[in-house]
């Protein structure tokens, strides 16, 4: 009976994420079925959330200064969080060497957190489509002319774009993570041409400002798209637009930043969750269902097939042998290594984002991994042509 435990436990770890991956890996490559106006020109706002960005603010600044879209139909809006370091004399200093920059600053006082931040500043935004972007993320300068055109049509409320990585190879940590974004982005394009998703990173999250009251106060770009898809519209990740940002290579750093994350899906995904019992989700069955499943059930799977693993192996120790006879060759291969690596230490994360989900435990969203922003420097920008 362990030993038949064991092959079915195994099977659904491993198979549910595998048989969702090569579903949606199938969806990503066909068309999509939208009325996209390629000549679609309506007018942006751009909100920075800042608090501490002295090291990325004359960055960001310089690289948004080369966004190609008509001046006239794009502003600008810094929203400042009651920094505490020199980051509005950064943006001084910028704005007097650059006059013409249509920049505002939303100053707050008071240290508010980013989502109360923003919902404040967005008050005094009348563009078409507002549009969230991190400090230490940058973007090639065509990408509000092709992210853009898919807010054309009439059924999508909100776009959103691919992570990409200024430091893929800094070390086996950001090389997990170029794995991970890879795969899982690419479901996520899958997921859109079904119908939405919901995974929305606030280095490029677009919204047309009619549908949206405030942002998500509880799940920040992921709880918006949410919310948006709820109202009937759909959310979508555009495959040919990204943004770039740096990547902690140490694996603790990259904990630190993915349980924060990890924790802000969960609770979306327990709330999609009991919006299907109710009969009120939007989002497709075939969306929703594997991915409660993998973010809520399959951390939890872990634990019990590695409490069954160490009984079956203590009991039969043959298996153990086999099991390591299997294993080995599989780590001495670099791809399969990382796969291997990234499954469990993925898991392994959302299992700590679980247990602080379950008890309530707080997590600061505003707490930034400032080896990211120490990694970041001109000559990397530079040659991205970001600045």
């Amino acid at each position: 009976m362990i030993i038949i435990a064991w092959f079915i436990l195994v099977t659904v770890f491993i198979g549910v994420p595998s048989l969702y991956f090569l579903q949606m890996k199938r969806q990503s490559a066909k068309p999509w079925k939208l009325k996209i106006d390629e000549n679609y020109r309506p007018s942006v706002a751009i909100l920075v959330p800042l608090h501490n960005e002295e090291k990325t603010i004359r960055l960001k600044l310089q690289n948004l200064n080369r966004v190609e879209y008509p001046a006239e139909k794009i502003e600008t809006v810094l929203v400042n969080d009651a920094s505490t370091d020199n980051t509005l004399a950064e943006i001084s200093h910028y704005l007097t060497n650059n006059p013409f920059s249509k920049i505002k600053v939303y100053d707050s006082k008071e240290h508010l957190g980013k989502t109360e931040c923003l919902n404040r500043a967005l008050k005094s935004v009348n563009a078409d489509v507002i549009i969230i972007s991190d400090a230490d993320c940058f973007w090639p300068s065509d990408i509000l002319l092709k992210a853009l055109p898919y807010l054309s049509d009439p059924t999508v409320g909100a776009v959103t774009a691919r992570e990409l990585l200024l430091n893929p190879h800094g070390s086996w940590v950001t090389m997990g993570e170029q794995f991970y974004d890879n795969t899982v982005q690419s479901w996520r394009i899958g997921e859109s041409k079904t119908h939405s998703t919901i995974f929305f990173q606030g280095g490029f999250a677009a919204y047309k400002h009619h549908i949206i009251n405030e942002f998500d106060r509880e799940a920040d770009d992921s709880g918006t798209a949410l919310n948006i898809v709820q109202k009937n519209n759909r959310a979508l990740l555009i495959p040919e637009i990204g943004f770039y940002t740096t990547f902690p290579a140490v694996w603790r750093n990259k904990v630190t930043l993915k349980v924060r994350r990890a924790r802000q899906l969960q609770r979306l995904w327990a709330k999609c969750f009991m919006l299907l019992t109710r009969g009120k989700l939007v989002i497709p069955k075939k969306i929703a269902i594997p991915e409660i499943f993998l973010h809520l059930v399959n951390p939890l799977l872990l634990v019990v097939l590695g409490l069954v693993s160490i009984v079956m192996f203590v009991e039969y120790p043959i298996f153990l042998l086999a099991f390591l006879i299997a294993l080995c060759p599989t780590l001495l291969v670099r791809k399969t290594r990382t796969i291997i690596l990234e499954i469990l230490q993925n898991n392994f994360i959302l299992l700590v984002a679980l247990a602080s989900f379950v008890t309530s435990k707080r997590i600061n969203q505003w707490k930034t991994v400032q080896e990211s922003r120490v990694l970041l420097t001109e000559d990397i920008l530079r040659e991205k042509q970001l600045l």
